[in-house]
């Protein structure tokens, strides 16, 4: 069961835990403040990676961490093209309303800290479906991504559909093709078991 209704874009350089970049492409110009829900599945996405690489850090320092690295990055993107040669760039403090709309960061930090709080009960349903599969076989993509998914499907209220389109379209973005179908497969099986 897929869903699609936008272009998968190309995936970008693999981030490093530590600078994850906003989602950037030439043909898709990043605007501020970012107002849609699919800016904000991505950038839960990459604050739940932090978190699966990072089991000891408290789930504020990484929220905290990750909208200062999204500011910095901002920052960098709006001086790249205005630099004047020899000239020093002049970093603004960071102002939450000018990152992202207050509804989309609370939507961001809900899924993160949901998803994180849920971690045990979603991991059960994700190994019970992936046949012949442990968490640990599965990449740290797929298995943080899958967490988000199954967090928004089943105690955030999205329907499945968008759910299911939102999360191909990341694990093809972040990942390659193949995890696409794979997430694709392991979210179809369970909403059928939540629809039977």
């Amino acid at each position: 069961m897929r869903f699609d209704d936008a272009e998968t874009p190309a995936p970008p350089e693999t981030p490093t835990l530590q600078e994850v970049e906003v989602i950037d492409q030439e043909d898709a110009p990043i605007t501020f403040p970012a107002r849609n829900r699919r800016q904000g599945r991505a950038w839960a996405l990459q604050m739940i990676v932090q978190a699966d690489l990072n089991p000891f850090v408290d789930v504020g320092m990484i929220l905290s961490h990750f909208w200062e690295q999204q500011w910095s990055y901002a920052q960098e993107k709006a001086h790249r093209d205005d630099a004047e040669p020899g000239k020093p760039r002049k970093v603004e403090p960071y102002p939450e309303e000018r990152l992202a709309t207050h509804q989309l960061k609370q939507f961001t930090e809900d899924l993160v800290r949901g998803t994180l709080a849920r971690r045990e009960a979603i991991d059960a349903a994700i190994v019970r479906l992936c046949d012949n599969w442990s968490l640990d076989r599965l990449g740290v993509i797929e298995r943080s991504l899958l967490r988000l998914a199954f967090y928004e499907m089943d105690w955030f209220g999205t329907p499945a559909p968008i759910v299911i389109n939102e999360a191909v379209d990341l694990a093809k973005f972040f990942a390659n093709e193949e995890s696409g179908a794979f997430v694709n497969g392991v979210l179809d099986r369970h909403a059928h078991e939540k629809r039977a």
